[in-house]
């Protein structure tokens, strides 16, 4: 049977490994200079969320509709992730690595969440996240014009960034434009709004590292004041001169702080 979810691998199947998940509407492409300087140690899978692809031919032959219920997403990215593997995800793939990494750990030897937070959306007691108002004017403006939306998430991403111009080209270069998947799209936001880790967050029983952008207009940093002291696992770094991709703007800094992490919790 066809797999719902298309992966890639990196290096030495024999070295520890690490499973990687993108973020809403960015394949996984953006996230491969990333993957190979982490596979000089580690094995790295490297996953796309459901019909998100810069391959055409795999867009073409997958006649699966991208599922986005979480229950059922975690249960597809289990099926192709390596056995035993650290897990890093990236903005709404760090919410979902987070969902697993709580509710199945025997799967997980660790996480690692990059610009993500337990919420996407300000709730109660959970001040930091966008406005109802603002995400569902957002995803109106997607569903009625997916590729000017990307463009605007591109612009959202990259606000803040040192050299915003550069990396907004770069982001762009990634938009998945030609193999645009409108189901997907909107499948992926409805799940970002309706995503609220706070409980398994506290509940994680792996050590888990968090990486937060401190110019990141997506996801403030300011969530790590009200995730302070919630898991006794947990460690959590603002790199201050980054926007919402920091594996992108400050990758060496992003490397060693996660090499650092699995070296001091591997057991």
């Amino acid at each position: 049977m066809r797999a719902r979810i298309e992966t890639e691998a990196f290096g030495d199947s024999s070295n520890q490994a690490i499973f990687m998940v993108s973020g809403w509407a960015m394949p996984k492409d953006v996230m491969h200079a990333f993957a190979s300087r982490l596979s000089q140690r580690f094995y790295v899978v490297l996953a796309n969320l459901p019909g998100i692809s810069l391959d055409e031919q795999w867009i073409s032959r997958s006649r699966i509709g991208p599922n986005y219920d979480i229950d059922a997403l975690s249960e597809q990215l289990i099926e192709v992730a390596p056995k035993e593997a650290w897990w890093i995800g990236w903005s709404l793939g760090g919410m979902v690595s987070t969902y697993v990494a709580a509710r199945r750990s025997s799967q997980v030897l660790g996480l690692i969440t990059l610009a993500a937070s337990p919420s996407f959306i300000k709730r109660e007691e959970w001040s930091h996240g966008m406005a109802i108002e603002d995400f569902d004017a957002f995803a109106e403006f997607v569903d009625q014009s997916p590729e000017q939306g990307l463009q605007r998430f591109v612009m959202l991403q990259a606000k803040g960034a040192k050299n915003e111009r550069a990396l907004v080209k770069q982001l762009q270069s990634f938009l998945p434009m030609k193999t645009l998947n409108r189901v997907a799209l909107i499948g992926g936001l409805r799940l970002l709004k309706s995503l609220d880790v706070r409980r398994e967050w506290s509940l994680l029983d792996v050590p888990n590292l968090h990486l937060l952008g401190g110019k990141d207009a997506l996801v403030s940093s300011k969530t790590l004041e009200q995730q302070t002291d919630v898991n006794p696992l947990q460690q959590c770094v603002v790199l201050s001169n980054c926007a919402h991709q920091p594996f992108l703007e400050e990758e060496e800094a992003c490397v060693r702080h996660i090499e650092n992490f699995i070296d001091a919790n591997n057991t």
